[in-house]
């Protein structure tokens, strides 16, 4: 920051007045002082540079030097003191844990020894302990929900009939394209041309591909939605299993503890314990049943992707080509007749 420089210009003294003493040049002239306000450091004196004043006057500086501010310095208020007592969880280990539950996994005995360390009995509650585990349960119940909802789901159901009456369709032309022999040089009936099997079912099976293959974009997000599920279950299982462990041990400990005669968080804990144990049985009972659901699922939209819409045009194309000159030779038949019973089986939906 530049010093400020303040002139001051003395009025004209009236005539016969004394004259102010102050410094002259060597003209007789007076000499003009000008004014410096410091912006430095404390103690330290800022000089400017003298300015010339008007009619050749010299100005002789004159430095004010501000005082440095004082800092306020502040106290610390001492801690303040509040007694109370110390909170800890239940002091067990993994080998009492092993030892009490010989035929649980490793993986469910770490989670059940993090859950009691973090519980501390004198602050558990007896509505605690009936809720103990519950929002894992009400968790097993939202995927249970939301399951179900992908099985009975309006575009899943649409696309199984829709499947189901396409395969109908090829079925009823291959029976009516395919003939009994007549002699055994002779496998197909002279008047059963594809074509003209193929003619009357054009506008419904083209219709019933349009429907399948706007679906399979819905499709494949339920088949996603679906194992997302399953891959939550699994890692609930364990949860639910380790907490059924906590509630049994819990149990124990509250009953073997002083004053506990019939304490109701002993039984409400051992109730929860029975309850989530039974989960984790639902869980694992439903998995060969959610994995074929998984499957089928799997499966239908391969169907579509892979036969519906690529093999079944190609086959249809074979045959428009192959009788638009001509007729078919009994071989040529043969083989077509095979290609269509090959799509019936990959169409087919057990």
């Amino acid at each position: 920051m530049k010093p400020k420089v303040i002139t001051h210009t003395p009025a004209t003294p009236p005539p016969g007045a004394p004259s102010a003493q102050g410094p002259q040049d060597a003209g007789g002239g007076r000499v003009l002082r000008a004014t410096v306000i410091a912006s430095g450091a404390p103690g330290a004196p800022a000089a400017a540079p003298a300015m010339p004043a008007p009619g050749g006057l010299s100005a002789a500086p004159t430095t004010v030097v501000s005082p440095p501010g004082s800092a306020a310095v502040g106290r610390r208020a001492p801690p303040s003191v509040v007694p109370g007592t110390i909170r800890r969880g239940v002091d067990v280990s993994l080998r009492q844990l092993s030892e009490r539950f010989p035929g649980a996994r490793p993986e469910v005995l770490q989670q059940a020894e993090r859950l009691l360390q973090d519980t501390v009995i004198d602050t558990l509650s007896a509505a605690q302990a009936a809720r103990w585990g519950d929002e894992a349960q009400r968790h097993y119940g939202a995927l249970v929900d939301a399951s179900l909802q992908i099985i009975h789901s309006d575009t899943l159901q649409a696309s199984l009939r829709h499947m189901a009456r396409l395969h109908a369709l090829l079925e009823v032309v291959a029976e009516k394209w395919q003939a009994p022999a007549k002699s055994s040089l002779r496998f197909w009936k002279s008047d059963a041309g594809p074509g003209q099997v193929l003619q009357a079912s054009q506008g419904e099976l083209a219709q019933l591909r349009q429907h399948l293959s706007q679906a399979l974009p819905a499709l494949r997000t339920l088949q996603s939605e679906l194992q997302a599920i399953s891959g939550e279950l699994a890692p609930l299982a364990l949860r639910l299993d380790a907490l059924s462990l906590a509630a049994h041990y819990l149990a124990d400990a509250v009953s073997a503890g002083p004053g506990t005669d019939a304490d109701p968080r002993a039984y409400a804990l051992v109730q929860r314990a029975s309850a989530l144990a039974q989960t984790v049985l639902h869980i694992h009972s439903g998995m060969v049943l959610r994995q074929g659901s998984q499957h089928h699922l799997d499966a239908l939209i391969h169907r579509i992707q892979d036969t519906v819409l690529m093999a079944l045009p190609a086959w249809m194309e074979k045959v428009t080509l192959a009788t638009q000159s001509r007729p078919l030779n009994d071989t040529e038949r043969y083989a077509l007749a095979q290609q269509l019973q090959g799509l019936l089986g990959l169409l087919h939906i057990s």
